[in-house]
């Protein structure tokens, strides 16, 4: 209990002493985007790096992931058409601190193009109290706005219980990118149930400090926006992997947006693929398609 105040303590303390960032992040991995993005109090594989780094800490593992992203109109119809390419390793065999690489390749045309470094830690201070950090470099070109080059980092904490319930906090972006947009200062509160070894449910609630009031004006007066995610992932026959998800996302200036997602994964003791696609209710240009590959040596 003393760990998980200070762990607590500590978040809410960097949050406040941020300066401001911008929007949600740039890569979302294929099994949390099958979910509907519901997945920062799950984090049991390399997407852990990116949405609460102490999920790292959670098994004894070496595992690597690469995942391909597709968007063919990317944020307006006739947009841009996004790829995103990812590679990363986890490693928490050999040493009691969890450590994860990650590298990201963005290509939306002229509008975005650039690359993602992440390196992250994560630490079980108990069997059932996992932290960990994230430090991220970005560096993107990008079409009528200034260029970005800047690094910052995320802390997360996980914390387990007997009965199948997870809980997760994790704060994004908590120094200043100058990036409103798209790296907001941002954080996720987060819980998981497990009712029985098959079945995973999820609800992530993400609150965006730094919400430009127009899109137009990245740097004029902000708000605060809130998304909510929901996810469901049921096992079949131990080996396939069923996923699906809604996302209520009320963060981005220009308006509310709805969504859903589906995926599908196939799962081995050292292997696994998966497959996701996510979309919008209200069009039909902005899907986005993705592919993931996972080796975990035991």
């Amino acid at each position: 209990m003393r760990y998980t105040i200070l762990s607590f303590s500590f978040l809410l303390f960097l949050l406040s002493f941020s300066s401001p960032a911008s929007a949600w992040d740039d890569f979302l991995g294929v099994r949390p985007m099958g979910m509907g993005g519901a997945h920062s109090a799950v984090v049991t594989g390399n997407d852990a790096i990116f949405l609460n780094p102490a999920g790292m800490a959670l098994f004894r593992r070496y595992s690597f992931e690469t995942q391909y992203l597709l968007t063919p109109e990317f944020g307006v119809e006739g947009g841009p058409m996004e790829h995103v390419f990812n590679v990363s390793v986890v490693d928490n065999q050999i040493t009691p601190v969890a450590t994860g690489i990650s590298y990201t390749r963005i290509e939306r045309d002229d509008a975005k193009r650039g690359n993602r470094y992440d390196m992250a830690f994560g630490y079980a201070l108990g069997q059932n109290l996992m932290i960990g950090t994230n430090v991220k470099y970005l560096n993107y070109e990008r079409e009528g706005r200034e260029d970005l080059d800047a690094v910052t980092m995320d802390f997360g904490m996980l914390m387990r219980f007997d009965f199948g319930v997870s809980i997760g906090l994790v704060g994004y972006n908590l120094t200043n990118t100058g990036d409103y947009l798209e790296h907001p200062i941002s954080m996720a509160a987060a819980v998981s149930f497990s009712p029985f070894r098959t079945l995973s449910l999820a609800f992530d609630w993400m609150i965006n400090f730094q919400k430009p009031d127009e899109a137009a004006d990245a740097l004029g007066e902000k708000g605060t926006g809130y998304a909510y995610r929901f996810g469901a992932e049921y096992l079949l026959m131990d080996q396939l992997l069923l996923r699906a998800g809604a996302v209520i996302d009320q963060t981005r200036p220009e308006s509310d947006q709805y969504g859903w997602s589906a995926g599908i994964g196939y799962i081995t003791k050292t292997f696994g693929i998966g497959f996701s696609y996510q979309q919008s209710f209200e069009h039909s240009w902005d899907g986005t398609f993705g592919i993931g590959l996972r080796l975990h040596m035991l």
